[in-house]
């Protein structure tokens, strides 16, 4: 079974993009925040079921919200290294992340 770890900044990329769905419209945040948690916690049972985007990173994309779940794989752990939105230069992000974390 493989244990679920957070790059620090995972929290700040879900309340940026809860904040920003809330303001859109009132409980938008929380149906986004239930499509990141129904993935996140599917990814313990089968993380190497979706493709190697880029240096050994997978891309998870939530179903409602144009969202990925970026992350990688060091058994026994899988590292979630961000929550990005589609139009960003995830690849960029996600270097600078990993280059910056060692944990």
């Amino acid at each position: 079974m493989f244990v679920l770890k957070r790059h620090p900044l995972v929290n700040a990329d879900l309340r940026d993009a809860y904040d920003w769905y809330e303001d859109q419209q009132p409980g938008l945040g929380l149906e986004f925040a239930k499509d990141f948690l129904s993935h996140y916690h599917h990814l313990v049972h089968d993380p190497q079921l979706y493709a190697v985007r880029f240096a050994k990173v997978r891309r998870l994309n939530l179903d409602r919200f144009p969202y990925g779940i970026f992350y990688g794989i060091r058994p026994p752990d899988i590292w979630i290294l961000g929550v990005l939105h589609a139009s960003r230069d995830t690849q960029t992000v996600i270097a600078e992340r990993r280059r910056h974390f060692r944990g």
